[in-house]
């Protein structure tokens, strides 16, 4: 097949140069893909998170107007560790746990002669929420693609080797679907 060893040491060099070339570019190829998809997801969390501030901006401020602690004080207890620099599944705890002391709030000052007032933050808080779920699915897609992409054959040792870990995902679903 090669005429001298020569010849043949030249090609198996080649050759092996060539495939490791190819690991390079595949390896490269793939940590430039996951930090790409990874900045859409982080993208998209900025705006989740603002729509989250603003909800709990508006919660925070209607339980600054209640003059009646006994009503806020349940509600206080959630908004007092709310911070945007938490994860998403313990924002997703307090968004729910936050969603569930609206609701009975909203019953409990509903006959209350400033409602009208009280009304107002709660349509504010509502069409905060409409909002934000188009941006939380999109990041929850995003998320998941991602998670995905880690995990397949060639990325998960670029993804190791770079310590890319998952993304946790939102699950403020069932707050949501329980609107009006």
């Amino acid at each position: 097949m090669f005429p001298n060893r020569r010849s043949a040491l030249i090609s198996i060099a080649v050759v092996a140069f060539l495939l490791m070339f190819a690991g390079f570019a595949i390896d490269q190829n793939n940590v430039s893909r996951l930090k790409r998809y990874r900045l859409e997801a982080d993208a998209v969390l900025e705006t989740v998170m603002e729509g989250i501030d603003e909800r709990f901006t508006y919660a925070l401020t209607l339980a600054s107007l209640l003059e009646d602690d006994a009503l806020t004080a349940p509600m206080r207890s959630l908004l007092e560790p709310y911070s945007k620099d938490l994860s998403p599944s313990t924002l997703s705890e307090l968004y729910v746990a936050l969603d569930k002391e609206l609701a009975v709030l909203q019953k409990k000052i509903f006959i209350h002669e400033q409602y009208p007032l009280y009304a107002a933050y709660f349509e504010k808080i509502y069409e905060t929420e409409q909002a934000l779920a188009e941006p939380l699915d999109g990041y929850n897609e995003k998320a998941r693609f991602y998670n995905a992409q880690i995990g397949g054959f060639l990325a998960s040792y670029a993804a190791k080797r770079l310590e890319m870990e998952g993304l946790e995902l939102f699950s403020v679903t069932p707050a949501m679907k329980g609107r009006p």
